[in-house]
């Protein structure tokens, strides 16, 4: 057994008055509990412990060079594997030791969930799309109602963890705007429905107003983007649509985090405010929304973004304390592991993230890293912290509201 004190301690929900968790192998065996005799105790020193952050949404075979076709054209499944490695092993660093990667190509993403020294990675494998629709390029391309059953059941075949559906277009593979649909109300619904069958939830891409309709009445699993675009190019949101998503109990998983240093593309600029506005609405009315960061997909969003989210959640309504559990317990949750995950508490995966400073008071703490443990197991030597901090103390200023790609 293993334990740690710190300064100040979340445990996913609340802060914790005795800052202090015992890990026991690969779990945590107590927390806000003195440690037994015996057990030594790592004092941290002036941080907060919390758990591990989890990102809903990245794309571990995207480099962010190029356009999306050109960053995965000509190159080997066996180099996109190891670039996958290369960059779950960047966002380990960060502090995100869970990951919901929503498209490879070649399901090579599937190879690499049993590395210790990488983040859990939930993986879809390639997302189901329309001929010649978005990310066709990744594999996953379905001419009819027939292809797409054949797909999912290729996905449950293989151990996929989530089916990714391209429900709408998408602003980056031009040969479909963002906010048309790509398959009938019909096939949406029977994808969930045999995934579902099968134990696999369901992702939905959807830009469009239509195609989030389609995926509410389909009862997919989480809402990805929801930016409501509508057929003039614009984010339009309607009250009935938000309405629905409240009720429905559906999470939206709302694109977050940018590099400061790099302007998100002109669509986003000229809709985030009206998006952030809906997903305020979303919040406000009750319903859930988690921050994804769609990584990979341009050099603003490397793999290790998710900490620069935080500053979007507070745009929508999610400030201090809540802003951080829907970082942890409810992006886990969302993700189907909330049993094991995004908690510090008995039972759950000894998954720990260590940063200076009081991230519930002060946002940029969250990318101040000290330390990073997956499985009770240091991921971080005392190089990569330093050099990791020593580059975002250069970006302290964050994104200010849901960047939609």
């Amino acid at each position: 057994m293993q334990a740690f004190r710190a300064r100040r301690l979340f445990d996913g929900v609340r802060s914790v008055d005795v800052p202090v968790v015992v890990l026991d192998g690969d779990v945590v065996a107590s927390v806000g509990e003195e440690p037994p005799a015996g057990v030594e105790v790592t004092d941290l020193g002036d941080v907060t412990l919390l758990p591990g952050l989890v990102d809903a949404h990245q794309h571990l075979v995207f480099d962010g060079r190029g356009t999306l076709e050109e960053q995965v054209a000509g190159r080997t499944d066996d180099e996109l594997r190891e670039r996958a490695r290369a960059n779950a092993r960047r966002a380990a660093r960060s502090g995100i030791t869970t990951i919901r990667d929503l498209g490879d190509r070649g399901f090579v993403t599937l190879d690499l969930r049993h590395d210790p020294e990488l983040p859990t990675i939930l993986a879809a494998g390639p997302p189901l799309t329309a001929i010649g629709g978005h990310c066709w390029f990744l594999g996953g391309t379905c001419s009819d109602t027939r292809a797409l059953l054949d797909a999912v059941a290729e996905r449950a075949r293989r151990g996929c963890d989530v089916v990714k559906i391209m429900v709408t277009g998408g602003a980056l593979t031009p040969a479909h705007p963002m906010w048309v649909s790509q398959f009938t109300a019909e096939q949406v619904a029977l994808v969930v429905a045999t995934a579902h069958d099968a134990g696999l939830p369901v992702a939905a891409h959807c830009h469009g107003t239509d195609g989030t309709i389609e995926a509410l009445d389909a009862g997919v699993d989480t809402i990805e983007h929801c930016s409501f675009f509508s057929s003039d190019g614009r984010s339009e949101p309607r009250v009935d649509v938000i309405e629905r998503i409240v009720s429905s109990g559906i999470p939206v998983s709302a694109t977050c985090g940018l590099l400061p240093e790099f302007e998100p593309p002109p669509f986003v600029r000229e809709n985030r405010g009206v998006i952030t506005d809906a997903l305020a609405d979303v919040v406000r009315r009750g319903g859930t929304v988690i921050a994804s960061t769609d990584a990979g997909i341009n050099p603003g969003k490397p793999h290790d973004v998710l900490p620069c989210a935080i500053a979007d959640l507070a745009a929508i309504g999610l400030q201090g304390a809540a802003a951080l559990t829907a970082l942890t317990a409810t992006a886990a949750r969302v993700c189907g592991v909330g049993s094991r995950k995004g908690r510090l508490a008995p039972g759950f995966d000894a998954d720990l993230l260590a940063v200076g400073g009081d991230p519930v008071s002060d946002p940029g703490a969250l990318r101040d890293v000290r330390g990073v443990w997956r499985g009770g197991r240091p991921v971080t030597s005392p190089a990569a912290v330093v050099d990791h901090c020593e580059r975002v103390s250069t970006a302290r200023r964050v994104s200010d509201g849901p960047l939609t790609t």
